[in-house]
């Protein structure tokens, strides 16, 4: 059995590159925008992993994945942002020690899927969830 991903983005083609790549091997769920993803996880229940664009109309990835993690905060978070994003709220997501990682966009597809794997592998490990990242990728 798969596990279930929950991809977040306000661009349809991005989903469907990200589902087209990374469907073989995960369980992809995608929502279009903050407000879809919310809905799916009331609906669906916990996903292990969220991934997130920074930059979305109505509310940001760092406040998307804020919020997930005080309703779930067994989620592993994972923020895709430009590099000037990060002055936008992505530092504080950081600090705040609710990211498991932070990735440069674009990103190639191997990267994200290894960060993803090793945020699945890392589940359960409390440490993770109390610091930030060692390094931007």
């Amino acid at each position: 059995m798969k596990d279930r991903v929950l991809f977040v983005d306000d661009e349809e083609s991005i989903l469907r590159g990200i589902k087209l790549n990374l469907g073989r091997t995960f369980d992809v769920k995608v929502a279009n925008g903050p407000h879809e993803a919310i809905e799916i996880i009331n609906e669906q229940g916990h996903f292990p992993v969220v991934v997130s664009d920074m930059r979305m109309p109505k509310m940001d990835g760092a406040t998307l994945l804020r919020t997930i993690k005080e309703s779930n905060p067994d989620t592993k978070c994972i923020l895709l942002t430009g590099h000037a994003d990060f002055e936008f709220g992505g530092a504080e997501a950081v600090q705040s020690g609710l990211l498991f990682k932070i990735l440069n966009k674009p990103c190639p597809p191997d990267k994200l899927r290894a960060t993803v794997q090793a945020a699945l592998n890392s589940e359960g490990n409390d440490q993770a969830e109390e610091k930030a990242p060692d390094f931007v990728l």
